[in-house]
């Protein structure tokens, strides 16, 4: 069974078209379970209604339904806030705490943050970022 995690910046690629939707979507083709934290359903949300393209809060709600999105529990929370190097902002913490809470069922996450992909390698985890080119 393949489990990717994917960040907010890899779940908007999939409700609007960017440079990499193509590759990032062909990518996430084998996977049998796609899972983020319950927070990313409020990026997704908001990120669509702030870029007020018609049908885009549609489409993203269309995404969310394919996610399975984990609770932010106290030990999400405690990890997140314990910090990452290098230091992250808080919901990109909350996606790298998230995302080590599955660290064993998890084959890679799909981050496009730099930042966030830099921290999740230096704690194990299998980044990817298809299509990325800086």
């Amino acid at each position: 069974m393949s489990v990717f995690y994917l960040d907010a910046s890899a779940v908007v690629k999939l409700f609007r078209s960017e440079d990499e939707t193509s590759l990032l979507r062909e990518a996430l083709e084998g996977a049998s379970t796609w899972v983020s934290t319950e927070l990313v359903s409020v990026e997704a949300r908001c990120t669509a209604r702030r870029l007020g393209v018609p049908g885009l809060v549609e489409r993203a709600e269309g995404v969310l339904e394919n996610i399975e999105l984990l609770a932010y529990t106290q030990a999400i929370q405690t990890r997140a806030g314990a910090g990452f190097r290098p230091a992250l902002r808080a919901l990109d913490a909350i996606h790298a705490a998230t995302a080590l809470a599955l660290a064993d069922d998890l084959e890679s996450v799909f981050v496009y943050d730099l930042e966030l992909s830099e921290a999740l390698t230096s704690e194990g985890l299998r980044t990817e970022s298809p299509g990325r080119t800086n």
